[in-house]
C-alpha cells in the first residue's frame, strides 16, 4: 500500500500525533467523535461529528437532548484536503444538512437535529482514486482541534473486469428439477479480483419485484469476505429460497412479480476492517471490547469504502418457474 503524507511543515499543523485515548468523564475536555467514511462511486460524501457528553442527571436523557451531542455549527470549521505526492492538491469546505432522518434511538432525532457534514454537489469530482484525504475540524470557539486521514479504494479500470464469472448477461440459476432431488438446489460461487487498499469486501445481492406493481426489493446480505489470493462467496439456492420465504408473506391479497437481480459489492480498507472486527460481540464470557480510532484528537473512524454494482441480472427459467409455482409467495 502506497503510504502518501503531507511535507513536514504541513504535517505539524494539519496531523499531529495521534492522541486516543481519553477519559470522557474529565468535565474539561472537548471530546470529538467523528465518523466518516468516504466513496469515489458517490456524488455527495457524508460526516457525522458529534461531542462525548458529560453533566449532572441521568445519561440517557441528556442523550435526548441535542445540544449535548452537538456542536453548533457555526463554531466548527471542516474541511477535506486531496493530497498527492506529499503535496496539498486541493480542498473543500464541508456544509451541514439535516434533511436526513435518525431512526428513533436514545439520542436525539427530532426535525433539524441530526446534523450531518456533507460535500456539495460542486464539488461531486472532489473524491477521486489515487489520492489520500485528509478531514481537519477546527472548533473556533475552543480552539480544539481534530484531524484524520485515510486512503482511497482503488477500482480496476473498465478493461479489467472486478467479478471473475458473472457479467450483465448472467443468469442466476438456484433451482434445477432436472437434477437429482439430493442436487436440485444449486450452489453458485461468485468469485471476483481484489481491489488497490481492498482489505474486507461484502456481497448483497438485491432482489427487485412488483408488489401489486408497486416497485419493491429485498436485500439477501452475505458474509464478509478478508482479502486473499482467491476471494468468492457461495450462495445456495436453498439458503435463497428461505431468504424469500422469511422476508415475503403469504397472502392471497397481492400479486408479485420478479423484476431483476442485482449484484452490490463493498469494499472497505483495512482501518475499517480492523473496526468491524474490534467491535464485533464477543462471545463467551462477557468482556470490555478495546477501543479503536484512528481520529487524531478525537475518536472514531475516518476511512473508505467502494461500492460496485452489476445491475438488472436475470434469473433462469427453471428458477422462476420455482418462484412461480413452487414457492407459495403469489408470484407470477
Amino acid at each position: 500500500m502506497k503510504k502518501i503524507y503531507l511535507i513536514f511543515s504541513v504535517l505539524l499543523t494539519v496531523f499531529p500525533s495521534c492522541e486516543t485515548d481519553f477519559d470522557v468523564h474529565d468535565a474539561w475536555e472537548e471530546v470529538t467523535v467523528v465518523y466518516g467514511l468516504l466513496d469515489q462511486s458517490q456524488d455527495r460524501q457524508y460526516i457525522k461529528i458529534n461531542k462525548a457528553y458529560l453533566g449532572a442527571g441521568d445519561a440517557l436523557q441528556m442523550a435526548d437532548i441535542a445540544d449535548s451531542i452537538n456542536f453548533l455549527p457555526e463554531n466548527l470549521e471542516v474541511k477535506l484536503y486531496k493530497l498527492q505526492n506529499d503535496d496539498i492538491v486541493d480542498s473543500i469546505n464541508l456544509d451541514t444538512t439535516t434533511t436526513i432522518i435518525k431512526d428513533d434511538g436514545l439520542f436525539a432525532s427530532g426535525i433539524g437535529e441530526n446534523i450531518i457534514y456533507t460535500t456539495l454537489e460542486k464539488d461531486s469530482d472532489f473524491i477521486e482514486s489515487g489520492k489520500t484525504y485528509a478531514l481537519t475540524i477546527n472548533n473556533t470557539e475552543s480552539g480544539n482541534f481534530v484531524s484524520a486521514n485515510t486512503e482511497l479504494i482503488g477500482f480496476p479500470s473498465s478493461s479489467f473486469p472486478f467479478f471473475i464469472n458473472i457479467h450483465s448477461l448472467y443468469k442466476f440459476g438456484f433451482y434445477n428439477p432436472t437434477q437429482a432431488d439430493s442436487a436440485k438446489f444449486l450452489i453458485k460461487k461468485i468469485k471476483w479480483n481484489s481491489a488497490v487498499n481492498g482489505e474486507i469486501y461484502q456481497v448483497d445481492i438485491r432482489f427487485n419485484y412488483k408488489e401489486n406493481n408497486t416497485d419493491k426489493f429485498l436485500v439477501w446480505r452475505q458474509s464478509l469476505v478478508g482479502i486473499s489470493l482467491s476471494m468468492s462467496t457461495i450462495l445456495e439456492g436453498v439458503k435463497f429460497f428461505n431468504f424469500l420465504s422469511n422476508n415475503l408473506d403469504e397472502n392471497n391479497a397481492v400479486s408479485r412479480e420478479f423484476v431483476s437481480i442485482d449484484v452490490l459489492m463493498t469494499i472497505g480498507t483495512s482501518d475499517l476492517a480492523t473496526y468491524i472486527t474490534i467491535n464485533t460481540p464477543f462471545e463467551g464470557i462477557a468482556q470490555e471490547p478495546p477501543a479503536y480510532s484512528n481520529i487524531n484528537n478525537g475518536i472514531g473512524l475516518f476511512s473508505a469504502r467502494y461500492t460496485y454494482e452489476l445491475l438488472g441480472l436475470d434469473l433462469s427459467d427453471y428458477t422462476q418457474d420455482y418462484l412461480k409455482d413452487e414457492l407459495n409467495r403469489n408470484f407470477e
